[in-house]
């Protein structure tokens, strides 16, 4: 059924804890052991949306005042499940970092207790690929025990290679009782959070090779269980699917088994935030309508159009189409791909995003109702589909991942 608080982390200054791990290695020979699992679909029947791998559904349950449904990124169709939807009003954050990766022997740099409540939101400047050109290019700085910091989202990333393959439970498990680099609050990261390292150029899609020595390729799980198993409505009823990311080809899924065992990587801050198994939370007074037809998120500091093209375009139309959108007298361009998955909320489906601010989104895989970012993938390009946020590259034969002309929501 496959679918798709300072940081003194060197062990130079904590001598007293142990540095390495019994189960995983720096060992760069170890590369390659994660399972590889590609993407298998069947088709299924959907009311309204279907998704990126295989099972039928036979309900459609909506929780909140959503009423629509949506399927699996499996192929299935399912309910939906809704957080509330709010206008709110809040300051905007700053972004940073500049497209240089350094080395520090002993990691350095402040892990903030950011208590905005979610770790399955972006509570910070999503950083863009190094050399995009783009604001917020990725910056890390590496300690000499391995540990890899994330200078605009403030995160720290253990640089291990998986020895094992976990499944999503034991994934869970392993990092919450890990112990390295002197630190013993490690976790299994959620989507967004993966996301924020992932690399989606032809030259190394997967984790960002600026980041990490030493990463796996194949399937990777985070901690973010899909809603519909959550709740076990629509296509999640009976089923047991997790977010996870191929490093192979960059694509993340909302639909792949946890009885699945994959390689993993452990992260540590961000402040509290959702179990794995508890729906997203919005973090408070996330958005602010700022101009009509416009919409800041006050996490990101993204300013977002609420609507989006009125026609279907090309990639190459889509970006002509925000280079020279004329709204409110701004600059407008298409997202990169990592941030426009920072408006995917977790917590629905059909679509995934906040719809009192982003109004008339379109959605439904096996469908062009996909968006569309940057950057290009050779011939084709980085797209992601509303109906749960799963992403594709309009590349091969799978129904889930071919589209023609899509939409575009711009941003600055």
């Amino acid at each position: 059924m496959n679918s798709i608080r300072q940081l003194g982390s060197s062990c130079l200054l904590l001598l007293t804890l142990a540095c390495g791990s019994t189960e995983r290695t720096n060992d760069a020979s170890m590369n390659g052991t994660a399972n590889s699992t590609t993407n298998s679909n069947a088709d299924s029947t959907a009311t309204t949306g279907s998704g990126n791998s295989s099972g039928d559904s036979s309900s459609d349950t909506t929780t909140s005042s959503s009423t629509s449904t949506a399927g699996a990124n499996t192929g299935g169709s399912g309910g939906t499940s809704s957080g509330s939807d709010t206008t709110s009003s809040g300051n905007t954050t700053s972004s940073g970092g500049s497209a240089t990766t350094s080395t520090d022997a002993g990691s350095t740099g402040v892990v903030p207790g950011t208590e905005c409540g979610s770790h399955k939101w972006a509570c910070w400047p999503m950083p863009n690929m190094v050399g995009s050109g783009l604001p917020n290019e990725a910056n890390y700085v590496r300690g000499a025990d391995g540990i890899v910091l994330d200078t605009i989202t403030q995160l720290m990333w253990e640089d291990l290679v998986t020895a094992a393959a976990y499944k999503w439970e034991d994934a869970i498990a392993f990092c919450e009782q890990h112990e390295y680099g002197g630190f013993d609050d490690w976790r299994l990261p959620t989507r967004i959070e993966m996301t924020s390292v992932l690399d989606h150029s032809d030259a190394h899609t997967g984790w960002a090779a600026e980041a990490f020595k030493y990463p796996n390729s194949g399937f990777h799980f985070s901690a973010s269980d899909w809603i519909l198993t959550i709740t076990q409505t629509g296509a999640g009823a009976g089923n047991d699917y997790a977010w996870a990311f191929n490093m192979s080809d960059g694509i993340v899924t909302n639909a792949y088994s946890k009885s699945n065992a994959t390689a993993i990587k452990c992260v540590r801050g961000g402040g509290s935030g959702e179990a794995p198994s508890e729906p997203a939370v919005a973090p408070p007074n996330q958005y602010t309508i700022v101009a009509e037809g416009e919409v800041r998120d006050n996490y990101t500091g993204l300013v977002w159009q609420r609507g989006g093209s009125d026609d279907m375009l090309s990639w190459e139309a889509a970006v002509e189409y925000c280079d020279t959108l004329d709204l409110n007298g701004n600059e407008w361009r298409l997202p990169s791909i990592r941030e426009l998955a920072t408006l995917v909320d977790e917590a629905r489906v059909a679509p995934a995003i906040n719809t009192e601010m982003f109004p008339d989104t379109k959605y439904g895989a096996r469908s062009n109702n996909w968006y569309w970012a940057t950057p290009q993938r050779g011939s084709a390009a980085w797209a992601l589909n509303f109906d749960d946020g799963f992403t594709g590259t309009n590349t091969g034969s799978a129904a889930w991942n071919t589209f023609g002309p899509s939409w575009a929501r711009c941003v600055r």
